[in-house]
């Protein structure tokens, strides 16, 4: 277990913010930010994260949580892992949180620490003598020093049948982690398995948050039948389609440049980040996806497309173009000399050349357009050109910006002699024809068999676990009271009563410091129940017990004094709400009851519950009066 005073420490020092902008696009939203929620397709956002409460809810599924709940989503990893990731990230020192041999837990065999412990055993092998041949590869005939080398983790696999599956039975790994992950293969003849990469160069793949979730293999055979790249299986770890090569190491600096370079291979990101341009990633040997394009929108506007030369790569950038333009990305295409690709190229020439290369020979969206259509004949005569016209207008269209989309039209008239009212009587039939074409699309619901509705929580039951909620910012006093008349309470909600239960146990642990403060969110992070923490995150979410806090400038002493009348309110209305409802029950049995000694005997009891109403309301009245009068500045 992770003490709570380290886990404490990492969630102050990262900011929900910064982390969570490395996987959505957050646009502020008055005191907080909100994006396109990732649990679900919608087109109006309703993820909403709280900088003040350092807290995410979506108001689509349901889901909240503070920064290691999302990174355990996002990541797919248990909480120690999650925590672990948000310390790196925030630049804690890793050593003196965890120490040099961290305790292991029942997460130790989990499938990411199987990826971990299998991208450390490629890499050692790949620096002791049977790693010889990967290390000649890499560094002789690929020009990779040894920290270029050591920065992308780079490996080794040796040609043994069994070197990792013996490695891993020595370490007690899973042998269904290994085969999940794809790094053992079965010989179903045989009735055995052996190692699925041999006798490769082995490249880790990294998720956004510096994850391994898969490898891809280079294969130093020479036989014609022995595929040269060999990737890691699909699965909820590794989806090809949802990475981008080298976005971990990638990221700020993209961020800083306000560019990405968009390469095709892992080398071609290694080169280009060896040589200075460390804003370069790579699609995963597979054409540009949606998704892909998406997370660059994330980081930049501006991608500089850099493919191989040859027709297939121009085909893929053809396509790439297309969907980096309907993510409003606008992309500028280099195209290299016959023959060169990005890592051969900055091999030879170096960073400065092929900068000088990009400022001097990138081709526009337009320009990139013809000159492929071009080079494919599709101008030799009237019919085909319209046709070509027609398809560089479609792609046109594809941009979500009228200001763009009209500067493109003007562009291609230029460059074409086709008039500007032509071109826009052709965007007007296209857009007449997709509109036709095209259905509705609908938004994803979420799964009604993973979203279970939680149990009905009260207005009241609300309130006051708002109110004790918001409390924890301005000390122990609520706190301290609610623990000191815990048993007076009756919560109905399953959810509410976690969450009471949760925080008084918190602050019997704090109870002994009197400057100790209870984070809240953090706390919230360990409620066990789904439907307690989805609560819990939206009640904090919402806005402050009373608007007029913020009317008031938000002064500490008048909020908690404000926060302390609101629990204590809900307190009051908490305890007479049972005996108000008992009641409401005699009431209506009087009026039913048809024989009279029963009807009298229920008549004494209304009055005896009377006299305990108005002696609980008084008694209550004045303790709470009390209180507040203690709290007068």
């Amino acid at each position: 277990m992770i003490p709570d005073a380290t886990i404490d420490e990492v969630r102050q020092s990262a900011d929900i913010v910064d982390i969570i902008s490395d996987y959505l696009t957050l646009q502020p939203s008055g005191r907080n930010f909100k994006a396109l929620s990732p649990f679900t397709r919608e087109k109006t956002p309703s993820f909403i994260v709280s900088t003040d409460k350092q807290i995410y809810k979506c108001f689509s599924t349901g889901k909240g949580g503070n920064v290691f709940s999302f990174v355990m989503e996002m990541e797919k990893i248990p909480f120690p892992e999650a925590v672990e990731l948000v310390a790196k990230r925030a630049g804690l020192d890793m050593k003196r949180l965890f120490g040099d041999s961290r305790k292991k837990n029942e997460e130790e065999d989990s499938k990411t620490r199987t990826l971990r412990w299998a991208a450390r055993l490629f890499h050692s092998s790949l620096n002791a003598d049977k790693g010889n041949e990967g290390y000649a590869y890499l560094a002789a005939r690929r020009g990779l020093t040894a920290a270029t080398i050591n920065s992308f983790g780079l490996g080794y696999a040796p040609p043994g049948w069994d070197t990792l599956l013996k490695a891993a039975k020595k370490e007690g790994i899973a042998h269904n982690h290994l085969q999940f992950l794809g790094l053992i293969t079965e010989n179903r003849q045989k009735n055995s398995w052996y190692d699925t990469f041999r006798n490769r160069v082995m490249f880790p793949i990294f998720s956004i948050g510096g994850q391994v979730v898969g490898f891809g293999g280079r294969t130093l055979e020479t036989r014609d039948d022995t595929p040269k790249y060999l990737n890691s299986p699909e699965s909820p770890l590794f989806e090809k389609s949802k990475l981008l090569y080298g976005l971990h190491a990638a990221k700020q600096e993209i961020r800083q440049s306000e560019t990405a370079i968009l390469v095709e291979g892992y080398m071609d990101v290694i080169a280009l980040h060896q040589a200075g341009l460390q804003n370069a990633v790579a699609s995963c040997g597979t054409s540009l996806t949606r998704h892909q394009a998406k997370i660059l929108k994330r980081y930049t506007k501006r991608v500089l497309f850099v493919y191989d030369a040859d027709p297939a790569g121009r085909k893929s950038m053809m396509s790439g173009v297309e969907i980096l333009l309907a993510e409003n990305i606008a992309p500028v295409i280099l195209l290299l000399p016959p023959g060169d690709d990005p890592d051969s190229f900055v091999q030879r020439e170096g960073r400065e050349k092929f900068l000088e290369l990009a400022d001097t020979a990138g081709l526009g969206v337009v320009d990139f357009q013809i000159l492929f259509h071009t080079e494919a004949g599709n101008f030799g005569n009237h019919e085909q050109k319209a046709d070509a016209i027609r398809s560089i207008v479609h792609t046109i269209l594809l941009v979500p910006d009228p200001v763009r989309r009209e500067l493109y039209l003007g562009e291609l008239s230029e460059k074409t002699g086709i008039s500007l009212q032509a071109l826009h009587e052709l965007r007007n039939i296209e857009q007449k024809t997709t509109q036709r074409d095209s259905r509705p699309e609908r938004e994803e619901k979420p799964d009604p068999a993973a979203v279970i509705p939680p149990a009905e929580v009260s207005i009241l039951e609300k309130t006051f676990l708002k109110a004790l909620l918001d409390s924890a910012a301005y000390g122990n006093t609520v706190l301290e009271f609610a623990a000191s008349h815990e048993t007076m309470l009756v919560l109905q909600s399953p959810a509410a009563r976690e969450i009471f239960a949760h925080l008084v146990a918190r602050y019997h642990t704090l109870s002994e410091d009197p400057d100790a403060r209870i984070d809240v969110a953090s706390a919230i992070s360990l409620l066990e129940s789904t439907d307690a923490r989805n609560l819990a995150i939206g009640l904090l979410i919402e806005q402050p017990v009373s608007n007029r806090w913020l009317e008031k400038g938000d002064q500490h002493e008048e909020n908690a004094r404000r926060c302390l009348a609101m629990f204590l309110d809900a307190f009051r209305n908490l305890i007479l709400a049972p005996l108000l409802l008992e009641k409401e029950q005699v009431t209506e049995s009087i009026r039913t009851e048809t024989e009279t000694e029963r009807e009298i005997e229920l008549s004494k009891a209304k009055i005896a519950l009377d006299r305990k109403i108005r002696k609980t309301a008084t008694e209550l009245n004045t303790m709470i009066a009390s209180i507040l009068d203690r709290r007068q500045p």
